[in-house]
């Protein structure tokens, strides 16, 4: 069976829809329905079950996910070791990052590493979802906390501190909070409670119980745009805070900073162009 089938037919299992299928792969949705059919026509069986929600593997195509995976570790084994024999500093890099990682502290690096390196493309992505390494969905990972694969070396490349911050007009109309009453009278800006382990909003929750929740977000930047037009206090990155000309407001104790770790699989650790990369970032970070 062709490899190159598989792949497609294995990124619908993951995704579970043709168009996050079609982004993982970077083809479009109809070729990647196209390619369904032409598997199931050659193997003469329905791989998915077409539902309102997605498509769900039927019994014929759960039975192929194992085949194809193990065929799929092969096939990446193979891609790696030639990968981290390449001697070049020429080529693409693909990085992945949370969207305020990408944004403040990659971001700004990048036209001095294309200077260094303009030989090398960078494709950096910015979301929330965790691209595998293993599976070379991306060359290098920029995360909040440490790899538990084996196989992934990593580094921790920035310790990011944050702080309270809040607008001056905000302050000049509400005050200094008060916080052994627990900031009453006062508004947050906090991100959604499944960020609860970031470390930032069980302390700011803590420091501030007796505040009102204004707004809540998965965005780091959404924050800092509401905090920056007056809707109240926010626990922001100091460079984040500090760009957009807030005030930072003292609290009794420091607000907890952020780790952020960099991973690349091991067969690939060693190919110039992506240690030139990761290396370049890290030392940019650490400044």
């Amino acid at each position: 069976m062709d490899w190159d089938d598989l792949r497609y037919f294995l990124a619908i299992a993951r995704h579970g829809t043709l168009s996050g299928a079609a982004r993982q792969l970077g083809v479009s949705q109809p070729t990647v329905g196209r390619r369904l059919e032409a598997l199931e026509t050659r193997l003469g069986t329905r791989l998915f079950q077409r539902t309102p929600t997605g498509y769900v593997p039927t019994e014929a195509g759960t039975g192929l996910v194992a085949g194809a995976e193990r065929m799929e570790t092969e096939a990446l084994a193979a891609e790696r070791a030639a990968t981290g024999l390449d001697v070049g500093l020429e080529g693409a890099v693909r990085a992945t990052s949370p969207e305020w990682v990408g944004q403040w502290l990659l971001g700004p690096h990048l036209a001095h590493f294309h200077d260094a390196h303009p030989g090398i493309t960078v494709e950096l992505v910015t979301d929330a979802r965790l691209y595998s390494l293993t599976r070379r969905e991306a060359d290098v990972a920029f995360r909040f906390h440490r790899f538990d694969q084996n196989e992934i070396a990593q580094r921790r490349v920035a310790t990011v501190g944050f702080g309270l911050y809040a607008a001056p007009a905000y302050l000049a109309r509400h005050g200094t909070p008060d916080f052994t009453r627990g900031a009453p009278g006062h508004s947050l800006i906090l991100m959604n409670e499944s960020f609860g382990g970031l470390g930032d909003l069980p302390w700011l929750l803590a420091l501030a119980h007796d505040a009102r929740h204004a707004l809540r977000t998965n965005s780091r930047d959404l924050q800092a745009v509401a905090c920056a037009g007056g809707a109240g206090l926010a626990a922001l990155p100091h460079v984040m805070a500090q760009a957009r000309g807030l005030v930072a407001v003292d609290t009794p104790t420091p607000a907890p900073p952020r780790e952020i770790w960099a991973g690349v699989h091991r067969d690939a650790q060693r190919t110039p162009r992506i240690r030139a990369f990761l290396d370049h970032m890290a030392q940019a970070m650490a400044r």
